[in-house]
């Protein structure tokens, strides 16, 4: 059976309705036979840490720029606090949740100074930012064929003992990819795309890759929206015919939303 790939990011984690949320979305899929992987980001709570430490942050287009002592906060936030706080959910909602580091998982490379939407074409040196080589499923595939919910953290090394940080929007595709994902769903506080982030009721339920990249050329579409939407695109080339953004703002919105698509966020489709 394929996978669903759910990313969720790290905000999700600090509201305590909204986890309660996400841990009951998952138990609603893992009693019914569904195949889980999980993917984490861990934003705000970096941010916040960064900000202690007077490290910035420093975002280029919803991308965050990794200086070595950033990678120190990374490796705290990531398999850190996040995923420990996201299993504990787990454990207690009876989903059997295992941490693995996307160390043990990605082949990476360190990324050379590049432009991205929203550096204004000005190439970009990130840092200790990694792109993706190559994923080796099999340790997720193990898993969830013996019923347990990898939860990923999205770190990965370039195997010369150099640890990278990596977009968890990129992993969650590449993952998706390498795993043969029937659906994505990306888990946002704000629970899908909107024309204005200010009007709940300006939510888009369903948005074609070319009205997208509009909105993000108008401007419409800013900040962390712009790589979660542009990593989904890939996918849909040649692996799904959609993909989902969707919220924690009931127990049942994923549920909802992967039967009835846009319906409770946005779904992405080709064209």
């Amino acid at each position: 059976m394929k996978p669903i790939l759910i990313k969720f990011g790290g905000e999700i984690v600090e509201s305590e309705l909204d986890l309660n949320n996400l841990a009951y979305s998952l138990k609603q899929l893992h009693d019914s036979g569904e195949k889980i992987i999980l993917v984490h980001g861990g934003g705000p709570y970096a941010n916040r840490l960064s900000k202690r430490m007077n490290l910035g942050p420093n975002m280029v287009g919803g991308r965050r720029v990794t200086c070595a002592e950033t990678l120190e906060v990374m490796k705290m936030t990531l398999p850190g606090v996040i995923n420990t706080n996201i299993l504990a959910k787990m454990i207690e909602y009876g989903v059997p949740g295992v941490s693995v580091s996307g160390v043990s998982i990605i082949d990476a490379h360190k990324r050379p100074p590049k432009a991205v939407s929203g550096s204004d074409g000005q190439k970009i040196d990130f840092g200790f930012v990694g792109d993706v080589d190559n994923v080796r499923p099999k340790l997720l595939n193990d898993l969830i064929e013996k019923n347990y919910v990898p939860v990923v953290s999205p770190l990965s090394s370039d195997g010369k003992n150099s640890v990278l940080n990596i977009n968890a929007d990129t992993i969650a595709v590449w993952i998706a990819k390498a795993t043969e994902a029937k659906q994505l769903v990306m888990v946002t506080k704000v629970g899908g795309v909107f024309k204005n982030i200010e009007d709940m009721s300006s939510k888009f339920n369903l948005l074609k890759v070319s009205e997208c990249k509009k909105l993000i050329d108008d401007k419409v579409i800013q900040g962390g929206m712009i790589p979660k939407l542009e990593e989904g695109f890939e996918l849909l080339e040649k692996n799904l015919n959609q993909f989902h953004i969707v919220g924690t703002n009931s127990k049942d919105e994923i549920l909802c939303e992967i039967k009835k698509p846009g319906s409770r966020g946005t779904a992405i489709c080709r064209g």
